[in-house]
């Protein structure tokens, strides 16, 4: 039988800015895939470059300074890269959404929020603004926002952070679209609207049949909520796994060095707390990028063959990618 073609296909993906002091490449050669249903988490520390990632899959890099400089983006088969603006604005919010991190600078403060979830099925779907707004408040019904026959006319300042995100999701989903991408989705909320914000996603996610693309540095949400994991750091995919075989069986250092700096209940010190095992040192610089690994200078398990040629992604099973030279060692413990 012939194979189907993935739902979403990055390759190859490289996108750079820039800067003063010379071009800063934050995305390098990023390749992974997404299936229909899906959900597929992407991790890493900040600047890890998730996030132009996310970007640059709806080409929303302002350019300039930034710009994709290679690689492709390809939706059901079709390279999104090298269609034109008004195919984008066709896909954009209609067949991909994306939730922003900030839904206090991505909502309109000038439109209420029913008018901004309705304007999304006018553009997309050439629906009336009656149909429309009672669809908006259907949506916000299912984010279980209350009263949404009285809050679909609120403005975005009338709204708690949590609100405004959820009215966010409502405006991701209102056209029913295949992937969902949701970039920190959390960030800004509390721990307890944390909670309810990511079972609101698996919720909807069930309901519509959209896959999603997980974008968080908290390795709990994609604990939760993901089947495979991509890890990236210094905008490089170091590791790609299932979310059992990451979070069992991690082969990277780096990838080991996140697990371990998780909170965890159990050992204590004396003095009755249990120190953080953070990862020491910074991110390299993106202008004058290490040869080698880009993990090296603190990883404890680095040698010489770290810091020779660029290092490539390995297949060492089934869908299980690794960028390290030294597979399966222990990085033991940062200090």
């Amino acid at each position: 039988m012939p194979k189907v073609a993935k739902l979403l296909q990055v390759s190859g993906l490289r996108t750079e800015f820039v800067t003063p002091a010379g071009i800063a490449p934050a995305v390098r050669d990023v390749s992974f895939d997404l299936d229909a249903g899906e959900t597929l988490g992407i991790v890493g520390e900040s600047g890890s470059g998730k996030s132009v990632t996310a970007m640059s899959i709806l080409r929303l890099i302002k350019s300039p300074p930034g710009r994709i400089a290679a690689g492709s983006v390809k939706y059901k088969g079709v390279d999104l890269l090298a269609q034109d603006d008004a195919y984008m604005r066709s896909i954009r919010g209609n067949r991909i959404s994306m939730i922003f991190q900030e839904p206090m600078t991505s909502l309109n403060p000038l439109l209420t929020v029913g008018d901004q979830i309705a304007e999304v099925m006018q553009w997309h779907q050439n629906v009336s603004r009656r149909e429309s707004m009672n669809r908006a408040i259907e949506l916000l019904r299912k984010v279980q926002i209350p009263s949404p026959e009285k809050r679909v006319k609120d403005y975005p300042h009338h709204m708690s952070g949590g609100m405004r995100q959820r009215v966010m999701i409502a405006m991701a989903l209102a056209c029913d679209p295949e992937i969902l991408i949701a970039d920190e989705p959390t960030t800004a909320l509390d721990v307890t609207i944390q909670s309810q914000i990511m079972e609101l996603i698996l919720g909807l996610k069930e309901e519509f049949g959209s896959a999603v693309l997980m974008i968080t540095h908290d390795l709990g949400v994609i604990a939760e909520m993901a089947q495979r994991v991509v890890v990236m750091y210094a905008g490089q995919v170091v590791e790609v796994g299932t979310v059992y075989e990451i979070f069992d069986n991690a082969q990277h250092p780096y990838t080991q060095a996140l697990l371990r700096s998780v909170p965890k209940l159990g050992s204590r010190t004396a003095k009755g707390r249990r120190r953080l095992q953070e990862i020491p040192g910074i991110v390299p610089s993106l202008i004058n990028f290490p040869a080698g690994c880009a993990f090296r200078e603190r990883c404890v398990a680095a040698g010489p063959e770290c810091a020779g040629s660029a290092i490539e992604l390995q297949t060492i099973g089934e869908n299980r990618m690794v960028r390290c030279v030294k597979i399966g060692t222990p990085a033991g413990a940062m200090a």
